[in-house]
């Protein structure tokens, strides 16, 4: 993963390997990253969290501790940039820093996940910032429940600690970030979605982090949880909301994303999202397409999960959704998380 998020090229599997192995994505956004005094600390804290909540599932008590890397890309003010590798996650901070990673990989054979990278990145501006989670889980199948509920205490947390302006949790589907599938439906760059996140909501995932200004035009916890498009609506300090659309992702099909896509209609930006030039079909054409895409993680199946998309403006929210086209979404087994 690691080097998909530096260098934005992804692997394809190999043929004759079986099943794809699960791989779940926790993204965060906020839009603070210009403030020193306040966004040090926090990124320092978020690391530690992420830590203490996700390194358990990579390296299991009593077992040897799994390989880490940590690498970090600085960029001055003249546009000119450097590789470095800190020796720890606080002295990756530093004023120039564009993107920060830590990475495990390499764990005992009993571990639930084979993979964990930790990931900030800078982007549209020095406000702007992305917090990424990506875990693996090659040759273990049916582990990637295990990890969920943290991915989802973690969301809580984080977002109560800092007023996000966006944020999602992406399973077993590609991840385009800086951009979101909605974005790239609607043709909309990456930086002029996280500009206007306070305005338009950027997406809508399994897990949906909303912010607190278009909570309020939504009416609000209470009236989002009597609209019955989401099995939990999980409201933050600032006023934000974690929107989890169904028990477990495995739930997460066409009828429940038409459910969130009505229910979040008002705060969604306009326009009839599309299948534009720069997002390919899915199958083997698309993925070979999609292997120079920044933002393909390692694993990651191929092309952009557009079933997960509504192909209509919100505008018409009342009248009959069309999900996107693409092949059948990879959906994990395990027990609900209700």
């Amino acid at each position: 993963m690691y080097d998909q998020l530096f260098d934005g090229v992804g692997g394809q599997p190999e043929s004759g390997r079986g099943p794809e192995p699960d791989f779940v994505t926790w993204l965060l956004y906020l839009d603070c990253g210009d403030d020193r005094a306040r966004f040090g600390p926090l990124a320092r804290w978020w690391y530690e969290e992420a830590c203490r909540l996700l390194v358990p599932f990579v390296h299991p008590a009593g077992a040897t501790e799994p390989a880490v890397s940590l690498t970090a890309f600085e960029q001055d003010a003249t546009g000119r940039g450097r590789r470095r590798r800190p020796g720890r996650w606080a002295e990756g901070l530093t004023p120039d820093c564009r993107q920060l990673s830590a990475r495990w990989f390499e764990p005992a054979p009993n571990s639930v996940a084979s993979e964990l990278d930790v990931f900030l990145d800078r982007f549209a501006g020095p406000e702007q910032v992305r917090l990424q989670i990506s875990i693996g889980f090659e040759d273990r199948p049916g582990r990637l429940s295990l990890v969920l509920p943290a991915l989802l205490e973690l969301a809580r947390l984080v977002g109560d600690a800092t007023d996000p302006a966006y944020g999602e949790i992406v399973v077993n589907a590609t991840s385009l970030a800086p951009a979101t599938i909605l974005d790239a439906a609607l043709g909309r760059s990456a930086a002029v979605s996280a500009r206007e996140s306070r305005g338009h909501l950027r997406g809508y995932e399994w897990v949906t982090v909303c912010p607190k200004e278009l909570a309020a035009r939504l009416g609000g916890p209470d009236r989002l949880r009597a609209s019955g498009a989401f099995a939990e609506v999980l409201p933050l300090r600032h006023g934000g909301l974690v929107l989890r659309a169904t028990d477990h992702p495995a739930g997460y099909g066409a009828d429940r994303v038409r459910s969130a896509f009505r229910a979040l209609a008002p705060v969604l930006p306009p326009g009839r999202p599309g299948l534009p030039p720069t997002v390919p079909p899915q199958g083997a054409q698309g993925r070979a397409m999609l292997s120079a895409v920044p933002g393909v993680l390692a694993g990651d199946p191929g092309g952009p999960d557009l079933s997960r998309i509504v192909f209509a403006d919100p505008a018409d929210a009342g009248s009959w959704l069309e999900v996107g086209p693409g092949d059948a979404p990879r959906t994990p087994t395990g027990p609900s998380l209700g």
